[in-house]
């Protein structure tokens, strides 16, 4: 799981360290670094597992603007079958006009090196930690996306499939679409590939689908079963069944309501990924979702994470939510006014009459 991420130089986040549990509420208010901290995981995750290059992010427009600093600095530390890895990514401008490259790009397990990319060269090591190779390499995308699997570097190799199990999502139900044209093995942050996401997962992993049709038949009235129809060449719709009063009722996926459909994201994230032991960032799942709709999948959340050991973190500001989990499991994002983000432990008075999600419309969690 996910044990620490320090960011420094990148909007409201300097030299801010975060050290999350496996199962944490994430509060803050407006311009606090929460959404910056999802943008900054799911960076790491494409930038790493995908490869996808530099220039396709804007990282150095987004450089704190009070501060005078070339390079942004980022680190993950993950602690995984009993072992501590560390990752460092040091990004700097080169050229003109500048573009972001890699000044430097690490990987070590238990304090020992597995890869060093420094200052355009690779240094890789097995997994008795002696140097195996030595090249050179652009840096204008990660070195590690391009090791692959082989025989002797399966700690490195077992790093980038933890975290290409690490997703981030801001679902937003009016971008998903019925239509799925091929598998997708990696899930869109607003879920707008959600059809092509789920094609891929019945095929890669189908015994989550059974449980997932038995919580939807549960909070979605005459709800039966989603299926993939096909629609010409390798395409398929996704759409769902309803039976009501012994008459069967098909929908596709983009006809359901918000809600349904924001449903159906919450607990295929629920099955697929959070009980197969994945790590999720979920930026406020509550929006288009019904108190008494949310407090079912947070309990069935809670329970999945503990059997099977995976990891969410949640940003909300629902009361249900911040009810349940910021006693024990919440924090608070803090910025001063034109300052830097900092991280707190979540503290109510024991004594208070007042449920938590009051405390923190009043703002007195503060006091």
């Amino acid at each position: 799981m996910l044990t620490r991420i320090y960011i420094d130089n990148f909007r409201c986040l300097v030299n801010f360290e975060y050290r999350p549990r496996r199962q944490e509420l994430i509060l803050g208010g407006n311009g606090s670094g929460k959404s910056s901290l999802l943008d900054v995981l799911l960076f790491l995750q494409q930038f790493i597992v995908r490869g996808v290059p530099f220039d396709e992010f804007r990282l150095l427009a987004q450089r704190t603007r009070w501060l005078d600093r070339p390079h942004i600095t980022t680190e993950l530390e993950a602690e995984l079958d009993g072992g501590r890895y560390v990752y460092r990514l040091v990004i700097e401008p080169r050229g003109e006009p500048a573009t972001p490259r890699a000044a430097s790009e690490t990987l070590c397990f238990e304090g020992k090196s597995l890869f060093e990319f420094i200052n355009g060269e690779v240094q890789l090591f097995d997994d008795r930690f002696e140097r195996k190779a030595a090249y050179e390499l652009d840096p204008a995308r990660s070195a590690l996306a391009t090791i692959i699997p082989r025989g002797d570097n399966q700690k490195l190799s077992r790093f980038k499939r933890w975290l290409g199990s690490f997703h981030g999502f801001r679902i937003n139900p009016f971008a998903m679409s019925a239509r799925a044209e091929g598998e997708e093995l990696y899930p869109k942050v607003d879920l707008s590939n959600l059809a092509a996401w789920y094609r891929h997962l019945v095929q890669a992993i189908p015994r989550p689908s059974a449980a997932l049709r038995e919580s939807l038949r549960e909070c979605i009235e005459g709800f039966n079963f989603l299926e993939l129809e096909p629609f010409g060449e390798n395409v398929r719709l996704l759409r769902a069944e309803f039976a009501h009063g012994g008459r069967t009722t098909r929908f596709y996926f983009n006809e359901l309501s918000d809600g349904q459909r924001c449903l159906i994201a919450l607990y295929t994230i629920l099955h697929f990924v959070v009980a197969q032991g994945g790590a999720v960032v979920l930026d406020e799942p509550e929006n288009f979702v019904s108190l008494r709709e949310i407090q079912p999948w947070l309990m069935a959340l809670s329970d999945a994470i503990e059997e099977s050991h995976g990891q969410v973190l949640l940003v909300s500001h629902h009361p249900e939510i911040i009810n349940q989990w910021a006693p024990s499991n919440g924090v608070r994002f803090i910025r001063d006014i034109g300052g830097a983000a900092r991280v707190e432990k979540f503290q109510a008075d024991p004594e208070s009459c007042l449920p938590p999600a009051e405390l923190v419309a009043r703002g007195w969690e503060r006091e």
